[in-house]
């Protein structure tokens, strides 16, 4: 699942679903999620049934940005099967 809400990703940070790529382009960025139960946590995080750990939250939001600002990009799947990173 892809999202470029920035939010929501960190949410999901935050219930351990694993980051698995991001892209910037040169005003957004898009993460994207694997994991179990996405759906259903996607609908808890939209219909505001979530309780989050404040401590948690603001830690998920400083990660999404680390990543985000440090020009770093990152998908899945990359011909040797390994996660690949680029900083700038």
């Amino acid at each position: 699942m892809t999202t470029s809400d920035f939010y929501l990703a960190a949410f999901l940070l935050t219930e351990d679903i694993p980051l698995v790529g991001h892209t910037r382009d040169q005003i957004k960025s898009t993460f994207e999620f694997e994991g179990d139960g996405l759906s259903d946590l996607i609908n808890e995080f939209y219909t505001d049934m979530v309780r989050v750990s404040p401590q948690r939250y603001s830690r998920a939001i400083r990660d999404l940005k680390s990543i985000m600002y440090n020009g770093t990009t990152f998908q899945p799947h990359s011909r040797n099967g390994k996660t690949t990173q680029k900083g700038s």
